[in-house]
């Protein structure tokens, strides 16, 4: 996702010297401390929120369920630019309900989806809520009580970004603890506007209980852990290759804007970093990333190329209109095919009816904020279609970027399963069951519409998908792998083909320099070195989130929180060129 045409930039979050002095304390929480309530917005050192590594096994196990009161978050900076966003507070944490089951050590969330309650009715916080697994144990000063950590994210339905954090809790005979937090990461926002950590103490109830459907809960959790990608460290990749061939991966971003990266080489993902101001972010594994138009190719593309598979390619140059019943009638619509959508494409927007000098972001209007904050699809899809106008060139011929037209072609995709599989068959659900469960993601939390029937929300497919690195490296791999996984082929072949590295450019221009042609939800950026040259397809979010897919199966990854996209951050020849020296792409 891209903002071009915002007028606010930000710089990254300038930590107060306060906020970093309690970060490098490294003293551990007492459970006193975790219980009393915090009362600045300093950090302290993320090692108290994990198991230390002579913990116990906590006293008692713990299953039940936390109903969370609506709190103030101490944040830094104190005050943000806008304290009213949509009619909600970003400084308050949400009010929610969570429910955990321990297995052995490991805390288990009910649910990995999207918890909503910044984007319904009612309450004063802008937040809604993802949760991912944590841990229980015990420690010997803590006087018979055990301790539970477990990661989260704050998120809004219609957004894209992560403000990812951790919380911990002491307990004992079903009496708990207040839950301490602290917010310490995150990718680049768009209404909100600040950069911030928080740290914060809030009240909850428990109610200690068996929680519906728990052995499910827990033995999809087991199989999520089974498939679970073994994430090593760069010391791991500099003790084989050399730390010389690795210098300048990420020397092109400054070193605050940088969430995560990493390469996998040879079938082995390499962890860099996963950096905040309190030390490395709790989890990283676990933790999962708001990576904004990374979904279009990670999730919109599969969806099209698993289709093609299934049901045959000509999905690629099925009309939207034959599927989708506003776009039918309407001027310049008549011809826009699946295909033109996930080449951005259509033909339609309301930018110049120039194609010259080519401008892929010309422009975004105030239209795009109509589409962007309708909760329901049937309000985001009268805003789209009354909203664009024909270009005189029509489909096929000039990139114009529109996240607009990728939440039409999912629309289009779910009305097409419909006619497939039946009446409750949507594009997301599709998916999962016929991509990401096999290829070994079990969860796949992802922003849809809100409507009055939640079982008719439908995916944004623009952006709004929450990953795992684990999900990342699998995806990425399933692409390098030509849509196959093991002897199965996933995603058609044939349509996946154009996706692949390529010698001569594939796609349409799109004015970028260092991502000159668009197709099929791909950017292709150029690698050039003294022996070679060729395109090669990334995928790219909002912020400078990229998945580079180079030659020899080796991919780069770079999760970011860059707000004004300055060339250093946006320049990917670094993590190209590493990859290129530990393969050479050009033999």
């Amino acid at each position: 996702m891209s903002r071009p045409l915002l007028s606010i930039l930000i710089s990254s979050v300038c930590l107060s010297a306060a906020t970093v002095m309690a970060a490098g304390q490294g003293a551990r929480l007492s459970a006193a401390e975790i219980d009393n309530p915090v009362s600045s917005a300093a950090l302290v050192d993320n090692k108290s929120f994990l198991a230390p590594p002579d913990a116990a096994k906590a006293h008692e196990t713990f299953e039940g369920t936390l109903k969370v009161s609506e709190a103030p978050m101490l944040t830094e900076p104190a005050k943000f630019k806008k304290d009213n966003v949509l009619g909600k507070n970003p400084q308050i944490f949400p009010a929610v309900s969570l429910s955990f089951v321990a297995d052995g050590d490991d805390l288990i969330p009910s649910t990995q989806d999207v918890i909503r309650n910044g984007t319904l009715p009612g309450g004063h916080s802008f937040w809604d809520i993802i949760v991912q697994p944590g841990k229980i144990w015990s420690e010997p000063s803590d006087d018979g009580w055990s301790r539970a950590s477990f990661p989260f994210s704050l998120v809004n339905s219609i957004e894209g970004e992560t403000h990812n954090g951790v919380a911990t809790f002491v307990y004992k005979a079903g009496k708990l603890s207040h839950i301490r937090y602290q917010i310490l990461q995150q990718t680049s926002p768009f209404y909100i506007e600040d950069y911030f950590t928080a740290a914060g103490s809030l009240t909850a109830e428990y109610a200690p209980a068996k929680i519906p459907n728990a052995q499910a809960v827990i033995d999809t959790f087991k199989a999520a852990q089974a498939d679970e990608e073994t994430i090593a460290s760069w010391s791991d990749l500099e003790a084989k290759v050399g730390k010389d061939k690795l210098e300048g991966f990420d020397s092109a971003i400054r070193p605050n804007e940088i969430v995560l990266d990493g390469l996998m080489i040879d079938d082995r993902f390499y962890l860099k970093s996963c950096p905040t101001p309190a030390g490395e972010l709790p989890y990283c594994e676990h933790q999962r990333f708001g990576v904004w138009s990374v979904t279009k190719s990670a999730a919109t593309a599969v969806a099209m190329l698993s289709i093609a598979q299934k049901y045959g390619p000509d999905i690629f140059t099925t009309k939207i209109a034959d599927y989708v019943d506003e776009a039918k009638g309407v001027a310049g619509w008549q011809d826009v095919t699946f295909g033109d959508a996930l080449n951005m494409a259509t033909g339609m927007g309301y930018g110049t009816d120039k194609a010259e000098p080519i401008n892929m972001f010309d422009p975004y209007a105030d239209d795009y904020y109509g589409w962007y904050e309708a909760p329901t699809a049937k309000q985001k899809v009268g805003n789209l279609i009354k909203s664009a106008k024909p270009y005189s060139w029509g489909p096929e011929k000039v990139a114009r970027y529109r996240d607009e037209d990728f939440f039409l072609l999912g629309v289009g995709l779910t009305n097409y399963l419909k006619k497939k599989e039946g009446p409750d068959a949507n594009v997301w659900t599709y998916i999962v069951r016929e991509v990401y469960g096999p290829i070994g993601i079990h969860y796949a939390p992802t922003n849809k519409t809100i409507e009055p029937n939640p079982k008719g929300d439908q995916p944004l497919m623009a952006y709004g998908y929450y990953p795992t690195i684990s999900d990342l490296i699998k995806i990425a791999r399933l692409y390098q792998n030509g849509g196959k996984f093991g002897d199965k082929q996933l995603l058609n072949a044939e349509m996946l083909a154009d996706i692949n590295p390529a010698t001569d450019p594939v796609g349409l221009p799109t004015g970028v320099d260092q991502k000159p042609f668009y197709r099929k939800a791909f950017w292709r950026a150029h690698y050039k070195s003294s022996d070679c040259s060729f395109y090669y397809p990334i995928m790219d979010g909002w912020g400078e989130n990229y998945v580079l897919l180079l030659p020899k199966g080796v991919t780069a990854f770079r999760l970011a929180k860059n707000w004004d996209g300055d060339a250093g951050a946006g320049n990917l020849d670094n993590m190209a060129a590493v990859g290129g020296r530990l393969k050479p792409f050009c033999q």
